[in-house]
């Protein structure tokens, strides 16, 4: 299964697993996890699956950090998630994979992503995690010394076709094109005599749609699920509204690896975006119960991840 088959937010994947473990290096925790990443020796540039397997008691609950952007000094590439398996003796093992690419050679120490996990009636507890190596070797480590060696230089390449007044005829073509579809509009508009109003600034509609949910003050009645659900729909519409990007309808994971891609978001935003919408999951899917003080931190999370990120007007010079 990829990404695009996930169904569930899997920055904070919550499952209620049943049975026993699989074999880790601590036997007192009541999960265990195992991780492998194949090929042992690749090469630099080239793809290695990185997989986690954790296995939990039955009514264990048990959250699988999702890193952003990196796995160690490896680039995350792609990631998904596997059905849970059922062991002989019962256990239930579930597994989450990467593939990362390594731009520099030698020796990279990989450590799986943190797996938090509650038992009933206990409070959240992590699992130490373990590690793997891969020895990323050169491409040109095992090419022929022939084939390596300097070659002769290649012959002269064709004049290539001057393209520049053909585009300058397309591109009179699209102004006048342009400049007769405004002129239409204009004069539609004016013939309605009507002036529709643009649409107010994303960051305007969610300031007050914040407002809005800390005036019902669900937190004091208890409502918690229901005020973390209202304040990541807040955020996610504001983020398709000022980057127009279907927030709504991307996972958590997906969109901060989408906007550590394209730039829309920096580090430190990005960061408050992932923990923001990381204590959010483990609310709304692990069975979290907050503290007032962490919903008012969660509130004023929100609130200056808009503040921060909001669209700022042009300034003009002298007042033009």
């Amino acid at each position: 299964m990829t990404r695009r088959g996930t169904s569930h937010l899997a920055l904070a994947l919550a499952l209620a697993l049943s049975a026993a473990a699989a074999a880790h290096a601590d036997d007192s925790a009541p999960i265990r996890i195992r991780a492998k990443a194949t090929p042992e020796k690749p090469t630099i540039g080239s793809y290695i699956r990185y997989e986690v397997d954790v296995t939990a008691p039955a009514g264990t609950e048990v959250v699988v950090a999702q890193p952003s952007e990196r796995i160690g000094d490896l680039d995350i590439i792609d990631f998904g998630s596997e059905p849970p398996a059922e062991t002989t003796d019962g256990a239930v093992t579930f597994r989450r994979w990467w593939k990362l690419v390594a731009w520099s050679t030698g020796a990279h120490t990989i450590e799986s992503p943190e797996v938090s996990y509650r038992q009933p009636g206990a409070e959240l507890a992590t699992v130490p995690p373990v590690t793997v190596t891969v020895d990323v070797a050169s491409v040109l480590a095992d090419a022929d010394p022939a084939k390596a060696d300097i070659r002769d230089i290649k012959p002269p390449k064709p004049i290539p076709v001057d393209w520049r007044p053909y585009y300058a005829i397309a591109s009179a073509v699209a102004a006048i094109a342009l400049l007769a579809y405004l002129l239409r509009l204009l004069i539609a508009r004016r013939r309605r005599g009507i002036e529709t109003p643009p649409p107010p600034p994303a960051h305007v509609v969610a300031l007050a749609a914040l407002d809005a949910l800390r005036a019902r003050r669900l937190p004091e009645e208890g409502a918690f699920k229901e005020y973390y659900s209202a304040l990541t729909d807040i955020v996610r519409g504001y983020l398709e509204g000022r980057y127009h990007v279907r927030a709504p309808e991307m996972t958590t994971e997906e969109f901060l690896v989408a906007s550590s891609r394209d730039g829309r978001l920096n580090v430190v935003h990005r960061r408050l975006l992932g923990e923001f919408l990381g204590e959010s999951d483990l609310v709304k899917f692990a069975r979290h119960v907050p503290s007032l003080a962490d919903s008012e931190r969660a509130y004023g999370a929100a609130r200056r991840f808009v503040d921060e990120t909001a669209e700022r007007p042009v300034e003009t010079v002298g007042g033009r």
